[in-house]
C-alpha cells in the first residue's frame, strides 16, 4: 500500500511542479528560454522531494548526483552536437555527439560518485 501511495503522491507533485514550470515558461521573453523551464527540472524536483519524504536524505542525494551528471553530460553534448551536425551531416553528426555524451556522462559519474 505504501508504494501506491508513493506512486500516487510522485504523479501529483510531479503534476503540479510540471503545471507551475510551465506557467514560468509562457511567461519567459524570449521564447527560445522557455524549454529550460520544461518538464526534467519539475519532475526532477518533485523526485527530489518525495524520495526525502519516503527514501531519506541519502537516498535524495543520490539522485542529485546522478541529476547534475546528467545534467553536466547534455550540456557537453550539446556544445559538441551543434558543430558536428553541421560539419558531419546528421547521421555522423549525432553518432559522434552521443559517444562524446556517453563518455562525458561516465567520465562526470565517476567524478561525482561518494
Amino acid at each position: 500500500m505504501k508504494s501506491l501511495i508513493e506512486i500516487v503522491l510522485k504523479a501529483l507533485v510531479g503534476g503540479v511542479f510540471v503545471v507551475g514550470f510551465a506557467l514560468l515558461a509562457e511567461a519567459l521573453r524570449p521564447k527560445r528560454l522557455a524549454g529550460v523551464f520544461a518538464a526534467a527540472p519539475s519532475v526532477a524536483l518533485g523526485g527530489l522531494i518525495l524520495t526525502v519524504a519516503f527514501k531519506g536524505d541519502g537516498d535524495a542525494e543520490e539522485a542529485a548526483r546522478g541529476m547534475v551528471a546528467g545534467a553536466l553530460a547534455f550540456t557537453v553534448y550539446r556544445l559538441v552536437d551543434v558543430p558536428a551536425l553541421g560539419r558531419f551531416g546528421a547521421v555522423r553528426g549525432l553518432a559522434v555527439a552521443l559517444v562524446v555524451w556517453f563518455a562525458a556522462a561516465g567520465v562526470i559519474a565517476f567524478a561525482v560518485a561518494p
